[in-house]
C-alpha cells in the first residue's frame, strides 16, 4: 500500500530510532504460560499433514487448470479458472507463510521447496520476504519497524479495495523486481536485510523476470492469453480471497503494544476455509508460539484460550468489526479496537523452570548451575548468572552443551526454543544454531552464538564461563541503521 515519504510507517533510521527509544523494538512480549511438556508435544514436526494438504492443493490446481484448458474458448472456462485463480493467487499466501517458518514439514528441503514456489506464486521475492517476515514477528505492528503493516492509519480505502485485485500490489512488486534485478535495493530494505543476503535478492529477481518473460513470449508466440491465465493473471483475477482472510489478522487493532492478544485476532472458520488458510485464523496463537506447526494450532488454541480474548465466531463477525473501525480511522487515526483481556478461571502452568545463581564463578571459570535432573534429553533450560543469561542443553545422546541465551538475530530466549539433534531453533524467528559450536544453520540467524563447556557432575550442572568459544561465523551482522542487540537479562525472555 502506498505511503507518503514522511509517513511514520516508512522504515527509516529515524522512525526505527523512535520505536527503539520507546522500548518497542525487539522488546519482551507477553506469552501465555503453558506446561513445557505440552508445548513440546505440539512442537513435533511431521511431514505427513503438510504432504497430504500440499498434494491435495497441487491436485486441485492441476484439475482446475486442466478443465480451464479443455474449456478454453468457451464461457464455461470461466468457472475452472475462477477456482484455479483463487488457489494460485490467494491460497499460495498461507503455503508461503507456513513454509517460511520452516514448520510445515519436518524435512527442511520440503519447506524450502514449497517456500520458493509459493513465493513466486504469491508475488513475493523469497529472500526479501524471509527477512521482512522475521522483522514482522520481532516487532508486530510496531510503527517504523514492521514492514508488513497492511492497513496503516489513516486507512486508504481506495488502496484497500484495489488490493482485492492486486491493482496496487502488483505494480509495486514489478517495480521492485526490476530494481533488484538491476542490483539495487529500496531505501527501506537494507534496514532489515543483511548485506550478505543482497546478492541472493538480485539473483532471484533476475530468475523471476526471466520466468515472466518466457510466459509472455509464449503467449505472444501462440497469440493467446492462455499461458498468462496460468502464470501472471491469477494474481489479479484470483487475489480477492487473500485480503478477505489476511485483513482479519491485524486490521483496526492496536499499534505499538507488546501483547499479541491486543494486535492479532483469532477467528473461528469453517473447515474448508481453515484448509485454504492453513489454520492461520488462529493468529494470536501463531504469533505467540511461531514454532508450533499449522496443523497443531487448534490444539494450542484449546490450551491457551482461557488466557485469550473471546475469538470471533466467523469471518462475518470479524469483518463486522473491521469495516466500521477502518471507516472511523479515516477521520480519527488514533482510534483502534480495544480487546478485553480475560482473567483466567484457572491459573495456567508456567512453561519451564529457570536456573539461576548469584555465586561468583571459581578462579578457573566454573560455576554451579543447578540440578541436572531438570534438564532432560533433547532439551534446553535457561540459566541466569551475573546479569547474563545462558541456554543449557542435553542432546538425545546425553551430551551437554551451553550457549549464550538469546538469539543473535533478535532478543528471543533460546530456552523457549526446540532442540532437535544438535540444533536449537529460535522460538521467535525459527532461525537455527548448532549447539556444539554456535554456528548459524538457518536464516534469519546469520551470526554465531558463543559456546561454553557444560558438565554433569554427580547430578549437578557446572558451566565454565571463562572458556567461551565462537565459530567462524563471528560476531552478529546487523542491517544498516540497526542497533546491536544486547544479550543481558533485561531483554532475555520471550521476545
Amino acid at each position: 500500500m502506498s505511503r507518503n515519504a514522511d509517513s511514520p510507517y516508512i522504515l527509516t533510521a529515524a522512525n526505527s530510532a523512535t520505536a527503539i527509544e520507546q522500548g518497542l523494538a525487539g522488546a519482551e512480549w507477553y506469552t501465555s504460560p503453558i506446561p513445557k511438556a505440552a508445548l513440546r508435544e505440539l512442537l513435533e514436526r511431521r511431514d505427513g499433514p503438510a504432504l497430504r494438504d500440499t498434494l491435495l492443493w497441487f491436485g486441485l490446481l492441476a484439475a482446475s487448470g486442466y478443465a480451464g484448458f479443455q474449456l478454453w474458448g468457451t464461457w464455461w472456462a470461466v468457472f475452472p479458472f475462477l477456482i484455479y485463480g483463487v488457489l494460485y493467487g490467494s491460497t499460495s499466501d498461507s503455503r508461503w507463510h507456513e513454509s517460511s517458518h520452516g514448520t510445515a514439514f519436518r524435512s527442511d528441503w520440503l519447506n524450502n521447496s514449497l517456500y520458493e514456489l509459493a513465493s513466486f506464486m504469491v508475488m513475493r521475492e523469497s529472500t526479501v520476504w524471509r527477512w521482512s517476515h522475521a522483522r514482522h514477528h520481532s516487532d508486530t505492528i510496531i510503527v517504523g519497524r514492521d514492514p508488513e503493516i497492511a492497513v496503516p492509519r489513516p486507512p486508504d480505502i481506495k488502496a484497500m479495495l484495489m488490493v482485492f485485485f492486486n491493482l496496487n500490489t502488483a505494480p509495486n512488486y514489478f517495480r521492485k523486481l526490476c530494481l533488484h534485478a538491476g542490483g539495487r535495493l529500496t531505501d527501506e530494505e537494507p534496514l532489515y536485510i543483511p548485506a550478505s543476503e543482497h546478492p541472493k535478492v538480485f539473483f532471484k529477481a533476475r530468475i523471476y523476470l526471466l520466468i515472466y518473460a518466457a510466459v509472455i513470449a509464449t503467449a505472444v508466440f501462440q497469440r493467446s492469453l492462455l499461458p498468462l491465465m496460468y502464470i501472471g493473471l491469477p494474481n489479479f483475477y484470483g487475489a480477492w480471497l487473500m485480503p478477505v482472510y489476511g485483513d482479519t489478522q491485524h486490521a483496526g487493532l492496536a499499534e505499538n503494544v507488546l501483547d499479541h492478544r491486543l494486535n492479532c485476532r483469532t477467528v473461528y472458520m469453517h473447515p474448508i476455509n481453515r484448509y485454504l488458510y492453513w489454520n492461520m485464523n488462529y493468529h494470536i496463537e501463531h504469533h505467540m508460539f511461531p514454532l508450533v506447526p499449522y496443523h497443531a494450532l487448534p490444539k494450542l488454541h484449546e490450551l491457551v484460550k482461557a488466557d485469550m480474548p473471546a475469538p470471533y465466531r466467523g469471518l462475518r463477525e470479524a469483518w463486522r468489526e473491521i469495516i466500521p473501525a477502518i471507516l472511523r480511522q479515516t477521520k480519527d487515526p488514533g482510534y483502534f479496537v480495544k480487546r478485553t483481556l480475560p482473567t483466567p478461571t484457572q491459573p495456567l502452568q508456567p512453561a519451564a523452570a529457570v536456573l539461576s545463581s548469584s555465586t561468583a564463578a571459581a578462579a578457573d571459570g566454573w560455576v554451579e548451575a543447578g540440578d541436572a535432573a531438570l534438564l532432560g534429553k533433547e532439551d534446553v533450560i535457561r540459566f541466569d548468572h551475573a546479569e547474563r543469561t545462558y541456554a543449557l542443553y542435553q542432546t538425545a545422546g546425553g551430551g551437554y552443551h551451553a550457549t549464550d541465551g538469546t538469539c543473535t538475530h533478535g532478543r528471543a530466549h533460546l530456552a523457549d526454543g526446540l532442540v532437535k539433534g544438535n540444533l536449537i531453533e529460535c522460538p521467535k524467528h525459527n532461525g537455527r544454531f548448532d549447539i556444539t559450536d554456535g554456528s548459524p544453520q538457518r536464516p534469519p540467524a546469520c551470526a554465531a552464538l558463543r559456546t561454553y563447556p557444560l558438565e554433569n557432575r554427580d547430578g549437578r550442572l557446572f558451566l565454565n564461563l571463562a572458556r567461551a568459544g565462537l565459530s567462524d561465523a563471528g560476531e552478529p551482522q546487523v542491517p544498516r541503521g540497526e542497533q546491536a542487540q544486547p544479550r543481558h537479562l533485561d531483554r532475555g525472555v520471550g521476545a
